[in-house]
């Protein structure tokens, strides 16, 4: 697979656009991932990296073709998806949002059972993040020598796992967006999809938040009966510093019942609470 970076004069159509990036249909079915200026080198990297890692290892997923840069922006080159992302195909089919659900559970469960290989230690993540983060120093240092109690692992954690990076396709769903995996503990990569379910950005009236907090505890059941060697107490472990570590780089879209969220996996692991 030739990943060399190469230029060329067109972009393509443009299909849509996220925080970090927007997409291009380039023809021969085929599209370009551009990313924006604040995107490092690194995550362009780890995502080519992880998402053929994936692949390789039976995760049902597209791996990246080629880095490809155009008009001075830098990108990733992957095969065309037709469907859409779980998010809107269950917006169209409410009903069957349970089922849609329950299959996220399982893919999530099976893509633990591969090796994370040569990607980023997940607890060196999480020790950065919390230490470059906004809590107190004390309470970093506690986070930080609790994490270090926790279990180690190499399961293959993706670290952005919602509904908006699993695509529906007519062969099936397809996860997408690698550029956050890591190898680490798989209970880790539950705490992190329930908290971006529960409190990532969008809507939050009371009606969509009943949703989105059922629809967490529903993907957390479909994991936990993929995940034979995963119990309750595993997620609870990995809980707050999982949380901790969100408060660096992103604020919750519900902060209120986030920080509630966070005081009760700190108390329950016996670390400080946060000073606010």
């Amino acid at each position: 697979m030739d990943k060399r970076t190469t230029s060329a004069s067109n972009t393509g159509s443009y299909i849509a656009r996220g925080a970090s990036a927007e997409l291009f249909d380039v023809g021969n079915a085929q599209v370009l991932k551009l990313f924006r200026d604040s995107v490092s080198d690194e995550m362009i990297a780890r995502e080519i990296e992880a998402s053929i890692h994936a692949e390789t290892s039976g995760v049902p997923t597209a791996a990246a073709f080629a880095r490809q840069d155009r008009h001075g922006r830098r990108g990733i080159v992957y095969p065309r998806l037709e469907g859409a992302t779980v998010m809107d195909w269950v917006r169209r089919n409410p009903m069957r949002a349970g089922w849609a659900i329950d299959q996220m559970g399982a893919i999530h469960g099976a893509m633990h059972r591969a090796r994370g290989g040569t990607l980023r230690p997940l607890k060196q993540v999480l020790a950065t993040d919390i230490a470059y983060g906004p809590a107190p120093v004390p309470l970093q240092r506690a986070a930080i020598a609790y994490l270090e109690t926790l279990p180690d692992w190499d399961a293959l954690i993706h670290g952005d796992f919602h509904l908006g990076n699993i695509m529906m396709t007519p062969q099936g769903m397809k996860v997408i967006d690698w550029s956050k995996a890591a190898a680490g503990h798989p209970a880790a990569d539950a705490v992190r999809s329930e908290m971006l379910m529960r409190f990532g950005i969008g809507p939050a009236d009371w009606v969509t938040n009943l949703w989105r907090d059922w629809a967490a505890g529903r993907l957390r059941r479909g994991w936990l009966t993929a995940s034979p060697d995963m119990v309750v107490r595993d997620i609870d472990a990995w809980r707050p510093v999982v949380a901790l570590a969100w408060l660096r780089a992103r604020e919750a879209g519900r902060t209120p019942a986030f920080m509630r969220y966070l005081d009760r996996a700190l108390a329950q692991a016996g670390l400080p609470q946060l000073d606010r």
